[in-house]
């Protein structure tokens, strides 16, 4: 009977590939129906994880080839448009909005998949047997959030009151005297009891260059950014007074736009920095002498971490500027003003909404936001299975090996022989990090935690405890983006790219598993190569040369009819060049060890792609994306960021490799006669 039931499911992921297929001759799915797809996909998982026949291994081709043939326009010209000809559809097949998304784009993708398995493993019932003692209670937390909704409205707003309360009173609300009212201590017991931070900012951490050295961080809270449709935004909050507060929808909309006003004029001191660049030190005294009583942040520390800040300790400025125009901003806004906009962040972070067609998005959101660490772990102990973790680190190593080749190359000559080896030391020295903190005891961290029945009691306790016992000792990256750390000499992968058959596959060609994962890793070794301070001035002057012709060649591109603003911020179209060649070179040597009866295996079914061309369509998809009018307009102004379509152009036109793979001549628009080049390897075929 076992065996009946395998063979029957098999048989269904088969007629399910056809048809998939079948589609991809014919007219496109909707986006409903392609999210049918991700509510089959534990099935294709089980599949795929426990059964390795080459007839497993045929569907999960034919699965991948469909898919990447649905997003093609092969019709096209390789050489005049690469983009169209490998994402040409996408935009007809995840369509961006004026709403929600704004852009699309694999990470999209990835993140909401990487959701769906979050969800499904809070999902199954709690077992004392098999589940750490933490994940009883984030599994209880999120029954309490979805059994909430059923709460009486008339109890949920009393709640909502008595948090409040907490920290006095809300003027919006009819009560309390707002004269005497002192925004700085408000919001530093705000800070000290729920470790939130409104207006200001506090962060005690680790000095990057002493570890064992201890850095209190004080100034601009994260960046605010202001949405376009401020009407839009004023009529959000204006239904959330109404909605959990219960205002007056008169009352409600002057409030509304008070709090929206004054978060922009917030918002017009701040900039996106992250925490500890360009960090001023100062001591008490010096901050006095600064900000006199205008701005006292030494007793915004004191109260917030409930100690005495002594007169020799050093308070480190997060974007000082900030400060002067944080005075001016409080100077002018009306205390009752001031009074709503705190209390309305505070309350904010509390909101449940009891109306909503989904509680289940709702408390997912709300346990990414309060266990993000520990929802990381559960996937990880999941989804990280030997093979999946020996195949990453294959590549990683193939990746370090083939960029060592590139730095002792010929074309890296223009290098002095001291540099050459300083890069060489550091790369070796570079290590890879999966953050699915798969060494952290959440157990013990969490084992004071009491989680009862009731959500808001819970979210509240939840917020207490990680203030009172991990900001100080847990503070591990949880973004679902591959980075580089610099101070720790670190490539950090999300945990999210540990899901199955999704960019690569042990079924796939090995194309794809460098053209993803091998590129990604390439690029974030590449960002290991920014930091020239150590260089000499011979290889800083050749390396300046180099710079020049990456920022005058990507300024002639356009994006929305408009050129690419000029920018000397060129780290990110260095890494991306460098991440292509780097990949390739890795597929090179793999194809060169592989045996010619197994080539075959380098190909996709119904795909008419060789082993080349399917790597580099396959990278060109990392980078699909649609965008509305709206954010395109933004982005062709933005001289920080190059759009995925000119970041797929400007990293193939410079390769010749791909010019020849696709046969381009002279005179395609991919195969330009003037290519830039910094890291780069002498591989034309």
């Amino acid at each position: 009977m076992k065996g009946i039931r395998s063979g029957f499911v098999i048989h269904a992921l088969f007629l399910l590939c056809v048809s998939f297929a079948s589609w991809v001759e014919g007219d496109l799915l909707s986006l409903s129906q392609l999210k049918l797809d991700t509510r089959i996909q534990p099935q294709e998982q089980l599949i795929s994880q426990h059964n390795d026949s080459a007839y497993v291994q045929r569907i999960m081709r034919l699965a991948k080839s469909a898919e990447m043939r649905s997003y093609m326009q092969p019709e096209l010209d390789a050489c005049d448009n690469f983009f169209d000809y490998s994402c040409g559809n996408w935009a007809k097949i995840h369509p961006a909005n004026d709403a929600q998304p704004r852009e699309t784009n694999y990470q999209q993708l990835l993140t909401n998949g990487f959701h769906h398995k979050q969800q499904k493993l809070l999902e199954q019932p709690a077992d004392v047997d098999i589940d750490d003692p933490a994940v009883l209670k984030l599994k209880q937390f999120y029954a309490s959030c979805l059994r909430y909704r059923q709460i009486p409205q008339s109890l949920y707003r009393q709640q909502l009151l008595e948090i409040a309360s907490e920290f006095g009173h809300m003027p919006a609300l009819g009560s309390g005297e707002t004269k005497d009212f002192d925004w700085i201590a408000t919001v530093a017991k705000i800070k000290q009891k729920y470790g939130l931070d409104i207006i200001l900012l506090l962060q005690e951490s680790t000095d990057p260059h002493d570890k064992s050295q201890k850095r209190v961080y004080v100034g601009q809270p994260p960046q605010i950014i202001v949405e376009p449709n401020i009407r839009s935004t004023e009529k959000h909050i204006s239904q959330q007074l109404e909605q959990h507060l219960g205002l007056q929808p008169d009352v409600a909309e002057v409030k509304a736009q008070e709090i929206v006003e004054l978060e922009i004029l917030l918002a017009k001191g701040m900039v996106n920095r992250p925490l500890g660049v360009l960090a001023q030190p100062r001591n008490t005294s010096e901050l006095f002498k600064v900000y006199d009583t205008k701005l006292n942040l030494t007793r915004y520390v004191e109260l917030s971490l409930q100690r005495l800040v002594p007169a020799e300790e050093l308070l480190y400025e997060h974007v000082p500027t900030y400060h002067a125009h944080l005075i001016d901003v409080i100077s002018k806004t009306p205390t009752q003003v001031l009074a709503n906009y705190i209390f309305y962040k505070l309350l904010e972070n509390f909101y449940y909404d009891q109306g909503t067609s989904s509680a289940v998005g709702q408390c997912m959101e709300s346990c990414r936001k309060q266990f993000p660490e520990l929802l990381n772990q559960l996937v990880y102990r999941h989804y990280g299975d030997a093979a999946t973790l020996t195949d990453i680190d294959f590549v990683w190593q193939q990746i370090k090996r083939s960029l060592t080749d590139v730095i002792e190359g010929s074309t890296m000559d223009w290098l002095t022989v001291e540099t050459r080896s300083q890069l060489l030391q550091q790369l070796n020295a570079t290590r890879l990090l999966i953050n699915g903190h798969a060494n952290v005891n959440f157990t013990e961290i969490y084992s004071n935690l009491v989680v009862n029945q009731t959500y808001l009691d819970n979210l509240r306790a939840v917020l207490r405890y990680r203030q009172r016992h991990m900001l100080a000792t847990f503070t591990e990256a949880t973004t679902l983006v591959p980075f580089y750390d610099e101070i720790d000499n670190l490539v950090t992968l999300p945990v999210s790219l540990l899901q199955p058959n999704f960019l690569w596959s042990r079924y796939y060609p090995r194309a794809l598993r460098y053209a993803s994962l091998g590129a990604i890793l390439a690029q974030q070794l590449s960002h290991s190569f920014d930091n020239h301070s150590a260089w000499d001035s011979q290889s800083k002057a050749e390396f300046g040369k180099r710079k020049a012709c990456f920022k005058h060649q990507y300024e002639r591109l356009r994006y929305a009819g408009e050129y690419l603003p000029p920018s000397e911020l060129q780290d990110e179209n260095i890494a991306d060049n460098t991440a292509l060649q780097v990949a390739y070179h890795a597929y090179m040597d793999y194809l060169g060890n592989l045996a010619s009866s197994a080539l075959s295996t380098e190909k996709l079914p119904q795909l008419a792609l060789s082993p080349k061309q399917l790597f580099f369509v396959s990278y060109a998809q990392l980078w699909c994306n649609d965008a509305n009018e709206q954010f395109r307009d933004k982005q062709s102004l933005l001289a920080t960021r190059t759009p995925s379509t000119l970041r797929i152009h400007g990293a193939l036109t410079n390769f010749a490799a791909f010019a020849s793979t696709f046969g381009c001549s002279s005179d395609d628009r991919m195969n330009p006669s003037q290519k830039c080049h910094m890291y780069a390897i002498n591989l034309n075929q």
